[in-house]
């Protein structure tokens, strides 16, 4: 059993604050709940599609996680960014494990484009106001309505808010 330190909800902890408001249905992003993770969708939509994948439980480092956990958590990865791809076709996915800002393991998917003058650099050279682009609500819930049907095509035992 996982110590306390590395297991669970952690005060102060941004992602555990996200995953408790998308247990009490408050986080409006939240796109999947699968058995490793969540997904919710990503506040940088330059990169249409970009979504975050975050560890269920508190952990700041892949190898304090049980391997089996790891292992079920990368083809969480892999299904989802199948998804993304199945539905805005990007020119390459990007996927980002850090942890330096915020340490609880989570993933980031970029779809890159090719229409994206700077799609051979790091999706962070792109400067934050052009990144983060906020879509209109209507695109938005559309952008996560069509991601959970790839998801639920890909991931039979994902749960999705109202199903």
């Amino acid at each position: 059993m996982r110590s306390a330190e590395h297991a669970g909800s952690q005060s102060g902890c941004l992602i555990c604050t996200m995953i408790e408001r998308i247990g009490a249905g408050t986080f409006p992003d939240f796109i999947a709940e699968l058995p490793q993770s969540y997904v919710i969708l990503g506040n940088e939509q330059y990169y249409r599609g970009y979504c975050v994948l975050l560890a269920r439980e508190h952990v700041t480092e892949l190898y304090l996680m049980p391997a089996s956990e790891v292992r079920a958590m990368i083809d969480e990865v892999r299904l989802v960014a199948e998804a993304i791809a199945d539905l805005t076709h990007p020119w390459k996915m990007n996927y980002s494990c850090l942890g330096n800002q915020e340490p609880h393991v989570h993933w980031h998917l970029h779809p890159r484009y090719e229409s994206d003058n700077l799609r051979h650099g790091p999706v962070w050279v792109r400067p934050d106001p052009e990144r983060k682009i906020i879509l209109a609500e209507d695109d938005q819930r559309q952008l996560i309505e069509a991601l959970r049907a790839k998801i639920a095509a890909r991931i039979p035992d994902a749960r999705f808010p109202g199903r």
